[in-house]
C-alpha cells in the first residue's frame, strides 16, 4: 500500500475511533442500554465500523472508562504548585463534575477492572498533593488523610452525578451542595 494510502486509512481508523466514543459518550449518558447498534448510529459509522474497532460492548465501555480517566488526570495536572489550595480544589471540583456529567454512564457503571483502579489512583495524585500542600499552608484540616479526602472529592462527583441522574436534585444544585460539603469538611479546626 503507498504511504499516503496508508496514512489516510490510519487517519479515517483515528476519526472512526473519536466519532465511536463520542457518540457512545452522549448516547449512553442518555440511555445506558443503548445496542451497539445504535451506538454505532450516534457515531454516524456502520456497525462492521464499530466492531472492528470494539468487538464487544465491554471493550467499549473500557475504552470510555479510560477517556473518562484521561480527561480527570488532565484536569488533576492543572491543580496550581503555588498559592491557596482551597479555592483551587473547590475550581477542580466544579470542573470534575462537569467532567463526571459527561461520563454519567460511566460513574453509573459497575467497574471491577483492577487497571482501571489503578489508573482511577493515578489521576487522584495531583489532588493529593495539593491537600497535603493545603495542609502544610493551614487551609486545611492537617487531621484529614489527603488520601481518604482526595477519594471523598471523587465520591461528591459520583453523588452529584447520581442526585441528578435520577432527578433528585438540578445539577446547579447538586454542585452548589458539593461545594457546600467540601468546604465543611476541609476546614481547619480552631
Amino acid at each position: 500500500m503507498p504511504m499516503a494510502v496508508a496514512t489516510q486509512v490510519r487517519v479515517d481508523a483515528e476519526r472512526n475511533r473519536a466519532a465511536i466514543i463520542s457518540g457512545a459518550i452522549t448516547l449512553l449518558g442518555n440511555s445506558p442500554d443503548a445496542s451497539m447498534q445504535q451506538i454505532a448510529q450516534a457515531a454516524g459509522v456502520n456497525r462492521a465500523t464499530l466492531y472492528r474497532h470494539f468487538t464487544n460492548r465491554e471493550q467499549l465501555v473500557t475504552a470510555l472508562h479510560e477517556e473518562a480517566l484521561a480527561d480527570a488526570e488532565a484536569l488533576s495536572g492543572q491543580l496550581p504548585t503555588e498559592g491557596p489550595v482551597v479555592p483551587a480544589l473547590r475550581s477542580y471540583l466544579d470542573d470534575a463534575v462537569t467532567i463526571g456529567e459527561r461520563y454519567r454512564f460511566i460513574l453509573m457503571y459497575r467497574r471491577t477492572d483492577p487497571r482501571m483502579f489503578e489508573a482511577e489512583a493515578k489521576a487522584t495524585v495531583p489532588v493529593i498533593r495539593a491537600i497535603k500542600r493545603g495542609q502544610r499552608q493551614d487551609e486545611i484540616d492537617p487531621r484529614l488523610d489527603p488520601v481518604f479526602l482526595a477519594a471523598q472529592v471523587t465520591l461528591l462527583v459520583a453523588g452529584v452525578v447520581g442526585l441528578v441522574e435520577r432527578g433528585a436534585m438540578t445539577l446547579d444544585d447538586a454542585r452548589a451542595q458539593a461545594q457546600l460539603t467540601f468546604g465543611k469538611t476541609v476546614a481547619p479546626s480552631r
